[in-house]
């Protein structure tokens, strides 16, 4: 009887797979991208054990065991940067995941079609503006003596601030830079859920009397949980890596701000951009750090959410 049954799931399988084969060959130019540009490189990790030289092929390098890794750890700037990079990262996953979630519960509400619409359009553009643009537009804000923010605040009888030279209000710059760039944006995966829910469940709740607060809480967010829940997984597994391109982009090499603005993927980049092949190994065994600890908080969040009855990625 279970022969029978494995018989007939396969059969089923196979009539699957053979209906749905178009769906199948739709995947095959995403898998290889993911396998060339993803997987592929990662062989480069090895660098990370051993000493390496343009001059001798990679893996015919001397090994060296765990001595990248030993000197990384002995960077008195290091626990500074994992500081900054826990700070930066956390402040994004606490502040800013909810408020997406409100932003897109907001947009949900809009009757309007057209205003709706709009307002989405008008969020998202953020999202599709460079940190390099972005950087400019920070110093028309932000710079000492002609900055729009600097003559307002002077405007109300206040002391213009040498913003890129205080390094302790760069933590909320970088928070609402990435804030007014992302947020927009990332409601979309929650607004595609609100468009399966089933709307006869809003119309009971107006007939027994809830209001738009109440639907919100007891239809719409219970119907997107499970994919708050993965969305929630996949963010804290970002904790302990940093968004490089805004910092770098932002400040730059500016040692001033260093105290709050120095993350790990900085530090790779240094070692990287110095063009000396003995800094390469060091930052390649950065990077892997951060790599594992990375797959290690989206696995423990993941094995969490399981365990609480979420949603959850395996």
């Amino acid at each position: 009887m279970d022969t029978l049954m494995v018989r007939k799931e396969r059969h089923n399988k196979k009539i699957y797979v053979k209906n749905n084969v178009g769906l199948y060959l739709m995947l095959v130019p995403g898998m290889l991208s993911l396998l060339i540009f993803t997987f592929v490189p990662m062989y480069g990790f090895y660098m990370a054990f051993v000493d390496y030289s343009p001059s001798v092929p990679l893996f015919q390098s001397e090994n060296v065991g765990g001595l990248w890794f030993k000197l990384m750890f002995e960077d008195p700037l290091l626990w500074k940067m994992v500081r900054n990079t826990l700070i930066i990262s956390s402040m994004k996953i606490f502040i800013m995941f909810p408020l997406t979630i409100v932003l897109a519960l907001l947009i949900n509400e809009l009757e309007l079609p057209l205003f709706k619409k709009i307002f989405q359009s008008v969020s998202y553009l953020p999202n599709f503006i460079s940190w390099i643009i972005i950087s400019g537009m920070m110093v028309i804000f932000l710079d000492s003596d002609n900055g729009i923010l600097n003559q307002l605040i002077q405007l109300f009888g206040g002391e213009p601030v040498s913003w890129y030279s205080d390094p302790n209000k760069w933590y909320v710059i970088l928070l609402l830079t990435n804030m007014w760039k992302n947020i927009g944006w990332g409601t979309i995966v929650y607004i595609a859920g609100f468009s399966a829910i089933d709307t006869q469940l809003y119309e009971a709740a107006k007939i027994d009397g809830a209001g738009r607060f109440r639907q919100a809480w007891s239809i719409t967010l219970p119907a997107i949980s499970p994919i708050i829940s993965i969305t929630l997984i996949l963010t804290v597994g970002k904790i302990f890596q940093d968004d490089f391109e805004q910092i770098y982009a932002l400040v730059g090499e500016n040692d001033i701000l260093a105290e709050t603005t120095a993350v790990i993927s900085t530090k790779i980049y240094q070692y990287a951009s110095t063009g000396r092949y003995d800094q390469f190994p060091i930052s390649t065994a950065m990077g892997l750090v951060q790599g594992i600890v990375s797959f290690l908080l989206i696995a423990l969040s993941n094995m969490t959410a399981k365990k609480l009855g979420y949603e959850s990625l395996w």
